[in-house]
């Protein structure tokens, strides 16, 4: 590191660097908290998710399992052919804290038994559980999702202003401490200087006046 000119204005300049310094790691500390407050927040919701995720997978297998036995994988595979159809998510963008994260927008998945396509009243019950079953852990997947999502994206955030502070912290606010010390120093010493100077001109003043 290039060392600093000993003078009053990049002391005045080293000090003020020293309090931005300072004041970035108290804002910094301030986010990271905030983060991490969200963070634990969106960690309890997501694993109150996950499981109802595990039971409705759990419950949805089951009711495959039974419906497999009773009807046979042709008919299965046929209903799952007509229940197909495409799934159209809304992921829109929301701040927190400053940090940009994906938001999947909460909506019911679940088709009404009408909406799809087989009438109720040819199609096995068994069948219409198993749609039912598995539209639930879609729906369950989907809140998941968003949730682990921002967990992710704010772990990241947390390490990256933690990696912050710590560089502050540990690099350049001691960087700052130990120039302002020396350029203070060398300040002094010149003062001092100065002064002895001064009053060994004031001492030579006289004498020569008194000759």
């Amino acid at each position: 590191m290039n060392q600093t000119s000993p003078t009053r204005l990049n002391l005045l300049s080293l000090k003020t660097q020293h309090g931005l310094a300072k004041d970035g790691v108290r804002l910094l500390r301030s986010k990271r908290d905030a983060l991490i407050m969200e963070f634990f927040t969106l960690m309890g919701d997501a694993a109150k998710f996950r499981d109802t995720l595990e039971k409705d997978t759990e419950d949805a297998f089951a009711s495959l399992i039974m419906a497999k036995a009773f009807l046979g994988e042709d008919i299965l595979t046929s209903a799952a052919y007509a229940h197909k159809r495409d799934i159209n998510i809304d992921i829109e963008a929301k701040n927190i804290m400053g940090v940009i994260v994906p938001h999947i927008e909460d909506r019911n998945i679940k088709r009404a038994v009408d909406a799809r396509g087989i009438s109720p009243v040819i199609e096995s019950y068994r069948i219409t559980e198993v749609a039912e079953r598995f539209e639930d852990v879609l729906n369950d997947i989907v809140k998941v999702a968003s949730k682990e999502i921002k967990l992710k994206r704010l772990g990241r955030e947390i390490q990256t202003t933690t990696r912050r502070i710590n560089v502050l912290e540990e690099i350049l606010i001691p960087s700052l401490v130990n120039r302002i010390r020396r350029i203070e120093r060398v300040l002094e010493e010149r003062e001092r200087e100065d002064i002895f100077r001064l009053k060994r001109f004031k001492r030579l003043t006289i004498i020569i006046s008194s000759d």
